[in-house]
């Protein structure tokens, strides 16, 4: 094995069912950035990820190789990759440590075979406990049979909270077996505008239009809030299998003038839309730890989603959190909001404070680095 300094030169395969740019999501993107930054710092990283249309192996503009494996099928947006399995097979003795992301992919459960065959380290991110697109019966079903077995195949598994530890022990992962890597994201990137606009009235929703993420319930709010605020608008970036039935409410509710739909923005135009948004809104039924919330608070955005457990301590200060599938308290909220500028602008000032003292990014890759250390 090599050296660099402050540590080896690691041999990193990560695995990934989907990877920024190709898809547009938290766990994407977080594959994306963990593997540019390992590349930055010394290391040889490989991805592998599923890709219908892509060219099977190269390197990456960040320097990192990505091989694409094409799904042989998709069930409820997870690609079954059989053909991953044979190339896991084949070259995983040629690293020093599989890290897989999400236990709810097939990608992840090939891993977990391969690990009980004798596979290097293996190293899994919960990325949130529960689909966003499954039904809830399979979901139970699977939390109680392959994630479990998954998971009890991994090495470490990494969490970004306390909450989300608690709900892994409850689960039966061995306690001493997760580690707590908070989430984080580039603050030095991700800052606010020199001058903040107190009149705005531009709402902002960055996700994927499937169940799990509560557009419905947005959309909903949206049109409560519209009349006390005519003027307010909407921008919602992202894809999904629930894109057209939310493009059709919109419609129905006559609400196409004060909603921007956007399939993607670039990594660098996205400071910019933050930094031009009033608030940012997340009505999610499940998450993790989404980057977008430590992206909007990082910018001074007043942050508005879903109490769910894992969101409390990250969101105190910098937002207010509401109750899941009630689109009246989201619209109050959000009214509340734009109406009282000493009310958002503690949130601004609260948000920044708390993402640039506790959620760095070079932290979050550093850790990680460091548990791999720690298992080989």
């Amino acid at each position: 094995m090599n050296f660099l300094l402050g540590g080896h030169i690691l041999n990193i395969l990560r695995v990934a069912a989907d990877l920024y740019p190709s898809v547009v999501g938290g766990a994407a993107l977080h594959a994306h950035e963990m593997s540019k930054d390992q590349t930055r710092l010394g290391h040889n990283v490989t991805v592998y990820t599923a890709c219908e249309n892509c060219n099977r192996t190269y390197r990456s503009a960040y320097g990192y190789y990505i091989h694409n494996f094409k799904p042989f099928i998709k069930i409820l947006g997870n690609s079954i990759l059989p053909n991953m399995f044979f190339g896991l097979m084949k070259n995983q003795s040629k690293y020093d440590i599989i890290h897989a992301h999400s236990h709810l992919y097939f990608s992840t459960n090939l891993c977990a075979t391969v690990r009980q065959m004798g596979s290097s380290p293996l190293v899994i991110t919960d990325h949130g406990l529960n689909s966003q697109t499954a039904p809830k019966w399979f979901q139970n079903l699977y939390t109680a049979t392959g994630a479990k077995l998954t998971f009890a195949s991994a090495d470490k598994v990494i969490c970004y909270t306390e909450t989300e530890k608690k709900e892994l022990v409850d689960l039966g992962v061995k306690s001493r077996k997760v580690d707590v890597i908070h989430n984080g994201i580039d603050t030095d990137l991700f800052v606010p505008a020199k001058e903040s606009c107190f009149d705005k009235k531009q709402l902002l929703w960055i996700g994927r239009y499937a169940p799990g993420k509560g557009v419905d319930y947005l959309i909903d709010a949206f049109n409560i809030l519209r009349l006390k605020h005519p003027d307010a608008t909407l921008t919602m970036v992202g894809k999904g299998p629930d894109k057209n039935q939310i493009l059709q409410k919109i419609r129905d509710l006559n609400l196409e003038s004060n909603i921007v739909m956007k399939d993607f923005i670039p990594n660098s135009e996205i400071v910019s839309l933050y930094q031009n948004s009033s608030v940012f809104v997340l009505p999610s039924l499940e998450e993790g730890v989404p980057r977008t919330v430590l992206e909007a608070m990082s910018c001074g955005v007043p942050v508005v989603c879903s109490n769910l457990p894992q969101l409390i301590d990250i969101v105190d200060g910098g937002g207010t959190l509401v109750p899941v599938k009630d689109p009246q308290a989201l619209a109050d909220i959000l009214s509340e909001v734009l109406s009282d500028h000493s009310l958002a602008k503690k949130f601004r000032e609260n948000g920044r404070r708390n993402v640039v003292e506790n959620y760095s990014w070079k932290d979050t890759v550093n850790k990680t680095v460091q548990l791999y250390e720690e298992l080989i």
